[in-house]
């Protein structure tokens, strides 16, 4: 799922995520976020907190849900600080 700002300048994108043996995680997904053309940040997070900054955004700052990501992102262990 891609959300963007009022303004267009900032996208906040998640997609789910596939292990090497290509299970779809079900708790995790994959989060980046982009200010202008340039990556401010990608992690991990888990799918609650997904849900909640989704409807905090829509709901509190007028974010535009704007595409549906369904092509998960290969793990990578090195992303992952807490999961």
């Amino acid at each position: 799922m891609q959300l963007v700002s009022k303004c267009g300048t900032i996208k906040v994108d998640f997609y789910p995520v596939t292990y090497a043996d290509g299970t779809i995680s079900q708790r995790l997904i994959y989060k980046t976020v982009t200010f202008g053309k340039d990556l401010q940040s990608k992690r991990y997070i888990n799918r609650k907190d997904m849900d909640h900054e989704i409807d905090s955004r829509v709901e509190g700052y007028g974010y535009e849900v704007t595409e549906l990501h369904t092509i998960p992102q290969l793990f990578n262990s090195a992303l992952c600080c807490a999961c």
